[in-house]
């Protein structure tokens, strides 16, 4: 059986190979420039908003964390008094400490 001999690849066979199949085949699969942009513009313009919620919720976590840091030292402090005054049997007091509220 005899093969057909193929020939070369001539650059006037590319170039027309390239605009009949390559270069319908790239617009039809792959995003053009200006669309990208587009999309990339849409998304980072989603991620700004979101952002814009998020930092007033970590500053809030941050004073809330201050907050209970100071309501644990006052509770300790009373706590401690109550244990010198004996005003609290010590079983009361344990269970205070215990409780780990703060």
């Amino acid at each position: 059986m005899a093969e057909k001999k193929e020939n070369p690849l001539t650059l006037k066979e590319l170039a027309k190979y390239n605009q009949e199949v390559l270069f319908p085949y790239f617009h039809k699969t792959f995003v053009k420039k200006k669309d990208f942009d587009n999309f990339k513009n849409k998304s980072l313009s989603k991620l700004d908003k979101i952002l814009e919620g998020v930092v007033p919720l970590k500053q809030e976590k941050v004073m809330k964390d201050l907050q209970d840091k100071n309501q644990k030292k006052a509770l300790e402090i009373h706590n401690n008094a109550l244990k010198k005054s004996k005003i609290l049997t010590e079983q009361e007091v344990s269970e205070i400490n215990n409780l780990r509220v703060f």
